[in-house]
């Protein structure tokens, strides 16, 4: 149907209509979403995709692989409450205190090799799981960097922050990303960098925002 598939995300397929317009089609298993501003095409697809398969459409888009998708005259909001609560549930930090910042702003973790040890395969699912909260909650994006730097050996210290993670997010569930439906489509990208900060080698940690409009991207 002249669609290209995303070399960036191989479940995003990409079609610009020569009446103009785009029409974007994301596919995970069997979850489907639709989005464009080329309505004809949108109907087409619809119609094909419902000849190969069987499908149901659900109508405007709310709930996508743990994300929330809420619509308003503002925009579109994106959050990913449930999947926090359901993680909080999960690893028994329901009732846990909460924290007003991710990670400690002074921290000095490393590999602590005489450290307390702990179950490396439970850190490397729960890290894993908070990764994936990565798309909706950029504020927890440095934090989940540091800890990931101890899959291979970690420690109960390099734990410790993990859990302090899970606080922060008890203290702000609902949280997310507001996309503005006005404005300009300006690119703006912002960086920094501290100097020799790691205390494992020595190098230096950087930090960006990408932001098209008033939008944060990445």
């Amino acid at each position: 149907m002249g669609y290209r598939q995303s070399q960036g995300d191989h479940t995003l397929f990409i079609k610009h209509s020569i009446s103009g317009g785009v029409t974007i089609l994301i596919v995970y298993v069997d979850d489907i979403v639709i989005t464009g501003d080329n309505f004809v095409e949108r109907d087409k697809l619809r119609k094909r995709l419902s000849t190969e398969f069987e499908i149901k459409e659900l109508g405007k888009l709310k709930y996508f692989l743990g994300i929330e998708v809420s619509h308003s005259e503002k925009g579109i909001f994106i959050s990913q409450q449930k999947y926090i609560l359901d993680l909080l549930k999960e690893t028994g930090k329901v009732d846990c205190r909460p924290c007003e910042t991710p990670i400690d702003l002074k921290h000095r973790l490393e590999n602590d090799e005489e450290g307390a040890t702990t179950d490396k395969g439970q850190y490397q699912r729960l890290v894993g799981k908070l990764i994936y909260l990565v798309h909706t909650r950029l504020d927890i994006a440095y934090a989940l960097s540091v800890v990931s730097q101890f899959m291979h050996n970690p420690k109960d210290s390099h734990l410790q922050v993990v859990y302090r993670l899970l606080r922060y997010l008890k203290s702000t569930p609902g949280k997310g990303i507001l996309y503005k439906n006005h404005g300009n489509l300006n690119l703006e990208c912002y960086t920094n960098a501290d100097y020799a900060g790691v205390l494992i080698d020595r190098r230096s940690t950087s930090g960006y925002s990408t932001l098209l409009g008033e939008n944060l991207m990445t």
